[in-house]
Parts: structure tokens; sequence; C-alpha cells
């Protein structure tokens, strides 16, 4: 098998102090140093595109350049130039840490998800950190809020002004709307030498979930901690519609459903997500938007339905008015649920 040989050295040739090793010493050493160099990837740069370095990225600088800097702070209470962990002070040996977290949500409260909602779950997260010293002592933590009042144009702005010389910021949580994350997200990666991370507990439409491993990618910087997303949704329904082996499907929605969850025209991303996937399954399927409805909602649900969809339809009444379409003689049938109150 292995054979004792006086013919292989660890470095250079007959020059060099000759080792007794055993031939398949030599084989698998050889063959180590070509999975190095052939079947190991190639190194992945971070940076999507070359950046100078402005000092201001580093989370620690020298004192001198960290002194009297504005960040603005446009919501009362919120945002103010002394919203900062605790007081920045110098460290012995001259340097000064700061984590600046841009906070890009909107002010209004008829969102879940909005700024004066979300700053009393920051703080308790903040406290956590300190006590299970997660990040150093010495690092104060600076928060950065923004009000987007979920619009896409002006949420592309509060990202490029949260993360310019002024503020400088390393992180961007949000935005919670979806129209508005849209736009930060795709940009991200091209802010600093890095890029800058985007994480929302938002992002509910399918595009947000496809890959971000590569800088190709169109979501490449943005990390999602939801655990709910319309995708998520679209397969429940799938499966609900195989159970019933039923292949029609009539769609009926109201644009600006769900504000409070994800901003202007959630109804509208979850059907745009829900017919992604019924095409998907072939699974033949009509939208059609309650605000476009000339009559009343049962009059649309007898136009639009019809024989082609079911043949027969309950309509039962209590505090809601829900509606079950469906065939029992057939296998090709569909199912519409809708509330609508009286």
């Amino acid at each position: 098998m292995c054979t004792r040989t006086s013919r292989c050295y660890w470095f250079g040739g007959p020059g060099w102090k000759k080792v007794l090793c055993y031939r398949c010493v030599c084989t698998l050493f050889v063959l180590f140093v070509l999975g190095v160099v052939v079947l190991l990837p190639t190194p992945v740069e971070c940076g999507c595109r070359r950046l100078a370095q402005k000092p201001c990225e580093a989370i620690c600088v020298r004192t001198s350049a960290a002194l009297n800097r504005r960040l603005p702070g446009n919501v009362p209470g919120y945002g103010a130039a002394d919203n900062v962990s605790f007081p920045v002070a110098s460290s012995i040996d001259g340097w000064t840490c700061e984590l600046r977290i841009v906070v890009i949500m909107p002010a209004n409260t008829s969102v879940e998800a909005s700024l004066p909602r979300v700053q009393p779950a920051l703080e308790k997260a903040e406290g956590f950190i300190r006590r299970e010293g997660i990040i150093p002592a010495d690092v104060a933590i600076r928060w950065i809020p923004f009000d987007d009042r979920c619009e896409q144009a002006r949420a592309t702005v509060m990202a490029m002004d949260g993360t310019g010389s002024d503020s400088c910021g390393h992180l961007i949580l949000g935005p919670s709307c979806d129209f508005a994350l849209a736009p930060v997200a795709r940009i991200a990666r091209y802010i600093y030498n890095d890029g800058i991370p985007v994480i929302t507990g938002a992002g509910y439409t399918f595009d947000f979930e496809e890959p971000k491993t590569h800088c190709e990618n169109e979501f490449h910087m943005l990390i999602r901690t939801g655990l709910v997303s319309f995708k998520r949704m679209a397969f429940f329904m799938i499966e609900l519609i195989r159970h019933f082996k039923w292949n029609r499907v009539v769609y009926f929605y109201e644009r600006q459903s769900y504000y409070n969850v994800a901003g202007p025209q959630t109804g509208h991303l979850l059907m745009n997500t829900m017919a992604e996937f019924f095409r998907h399954e072939n699974i033949t399927y009509s939208p059609f938007s309650t605000d476009s409805a000339r009559t009343n909602l049962t009059e649309s649900l007898k136009e639009k339905v019809g024989l082609s969809y079911a043949s027969k339809f309950f309509l039962r009444v209590a505090r809601k008015e829900r509606v079950l379409l469906y065939d029992r003689s057939s296998s090709s049938s569909s199912s519409i649920v809708n509330d609508k109150r009286r």
C-alpha cells in the first residue's frame, strides 16, 4: 500500500534536507494543494462598486473627528441631537465609538410599524444589548429617525440623507411600507464601498424573497426579519385549492385594504403575489377590484362569477356579509371569501 521513500521533500529540491515519508503522504499533500488552488471558489468582494471610504464610515474614530457632529431629528422627542444611549465621551486612548442607526418609518400611527410605536421596542432592544454585553460598553448607539410617510421618493431621499456626510449611518432599519422599501433596498448596495445593510420586518411581496447573494440581485443588502409574507399566503391558498381539487378562482380584492400592514396598495400587492404563483400552478384566475364595482358587491359577484366559476352560491348574513361560492357537482370549483360590513 504505502511504501517508505526518500524522494519526498517538504520544500525545494535536493539541496534541502531530505525527509523520509510515505508515498501516500506525498500524494495527499499534492491533492490538498490542488484542492486549495483549483477547487475552492474565488474570493467574493463585499462592495458592488468601488468608492473611496469616508472617515465617518468607521464606528470608532479619533476624538477630534467626532466632535460637534450634527444629526437630523424631525420627530418630537425622537431623533434629536441628544438621542444617544449615553454621552459620547472619548476613551483613554483618544478614540470615540458610535454606532449610528438610520430608522426610516412613517410617523403616522395608522401604520403598525411607525416611529412612535417602534421607539419603545428599540429602547428595549438596546437595553437587552447592554445587559448581555453584545457590543462593547464604550460603543454608543445613536438613532437617526426619518419620516418617509410611506412614499417612495421621500424614503429614497431619507436614505441618502441618513448616509450622507452629516449623518453617515452604519445601518438602515425600515422602511416598513413595501412601496417605500423597494427603492431604498435597491440603492443600498451602492451606498459606501461595501453597501449598507437594510433590515426590515416588512417586505411582504414575493420580489423581496428572491435570492440576494450576489450584487446582481435586486435587493442584495436587504435582510427580512418577518416570518409572514404574501408568498407564504399564496402557498397556503394553493394548498387549499389543491385539497378541494379546484382549478378556477375569482379573486376579489380592495386595492387599499390593510394599509396598516404594509402601507398603500397592500391589497393590490397581495393580489399580484397570488397571481404570480397561481400562474406557476396553472390555476385559472380572474382578479376583480371591488374599488371599481359599479353596483353593490352582490351584483358584482353575480356578474363576475356567473356559471363560469360556480353553479351555486350561498349568501349568509350575520354582522358581516360572508360569501362562499362553490360547485358541489364539479371538480373544477372555486372559493372566494369576502367580508363586507353591512
